[in-house]
């Protein structure tokens, strides 16, 4: 019988007796090989790191960012990894690109980190990717917000600084077969429907058959540096295509510094590591051009998510 995760000691996990499969790692090999990504975070890290400094990279993953990091003169690194199989590998990536003794590697979530034992000290950067298609699904703001409270300097830059949401109606017929069935063969199967999935998805819109039936209509704008509280704001969008209404679509912008930002918007030159992410609406909705479709939207510390209004 194979053995959990857990079970597995460093030694075996270092030797290779983990399966390193992409079921259990699926978002990092996108992630890695995105290239616009690398480059605006090794951009804005040289920037930060112009006089040296302390780094606090939350979400080691293979370490990259904390490798950047030492490469562009960080006199001291801690880099934090929830999963231990992938903290390992970290360090084994890390100790073969020759940062050993720059780049320290902790198996702990960053909201477990204690300075004085974890970290040598406060830290006067903070880098971190744990962005997913829906921006704030992998806890990025309670990290953010935790490790201000508990982690950085004062004045500490945090990289990315920021984010902007963004948003559209789509039509897609497609995308809703995905997550919703009605009459099949003359049978009435829609009670299934209690099983599919009512928060978002995610999708790269330009391989899936749609249609925009909105302009683009700005959602929320999130600057990490300011204290960050739950947000509910009321949206309309101008229907710009007449047709069925399944869904929004929403994605995001990082803004690393005043310089650097990363798109996750649909239809980029190069296909991001991210996609676009689809949250479908309790029913299809028939609208008509000219029409303003009036929604809600809201976040909190861990999610992103649309309502319907009057």
């Amino acid at each position: 019988m194979m053995k959990n995760f857990e079970d597995f000691t460093p030694e075996e996990i270092a030797a290779g007796y983990v399966p390193m499969t992409s079921e259990v790692v699926p978002w990092h090999f996108p992630m890695m090989n995105d290239t616009i990504r690398n480059d605006a975070y090794e951009k804005a890290l040289k920037s930060a790191l112009k006089n040296g400094g302390v780094v606090l990279d939350i979400g080691s993953g293979s370490g990259l960012l904390s490798m950047m990091a030492a490469r562009h003169g960080a006199t001291n690194i801690t880099t934090c990894e929830e999963v231990s199989m992938v903290a390992e590998k970290a360090k084994i990536i890390i100790e073969r690109n020759g940062f050993k003794d720059q780049i320290q590697v902790i198996n702990k979530l960053s909201t477990n980190l204690v300075v004085g034992i974890d970290l040598p000290e406060r830290a006067d950067i903070l880098v971190t990717e744990i962005f997913d298609n829906g921006l704030l699904g992998e806890n990025a703001l309670v990290a953010i917000e935790h490790a201000k409270k508990h982690l950085l300097k004062p004045n500490a830059q945090i990289i990315p600084s920021g984010a902007k949401v963004y948003a559209i109606l789509i039509d897609s017929e497609e995308i809703y077969k995905n997550h919703r069935v009605e009459t099949i063969s003359n049978f009435n199967l829609s009670p299934f429907n209690q099983f599919s999935q009512f928060s978002y998805t995610g999708y790269h819109l330009e391989k899936m058959d749609y249609r925009a039936m909105s302009s683009t209509t700005s959602i929320f704008e999130i600057d990490f540096q300011k204290i960050i509280e739950k947000e509910t704001t009321p949206i309309e969008f101008n229907i710009i295509e007449s047709g069925t209404c399944h869904a929004v679509a929403f994605w995001y912008e990082l803004q690393l510094d005043q310089e650097t930002k990363i798109s996750t918007a649909p239809h980029l030159p190069q296909l991001s590591c991210w996609k676009q992410a689809v949250q479908l609406l309790s029913k299809p909705l028939s609208l008509t051009k000219g029409q303003t479709l009036k929604l809600k939207a809201h976040h909190d510390e861990s999610a992103l998510w649309f309502t319907e209004r009057n």
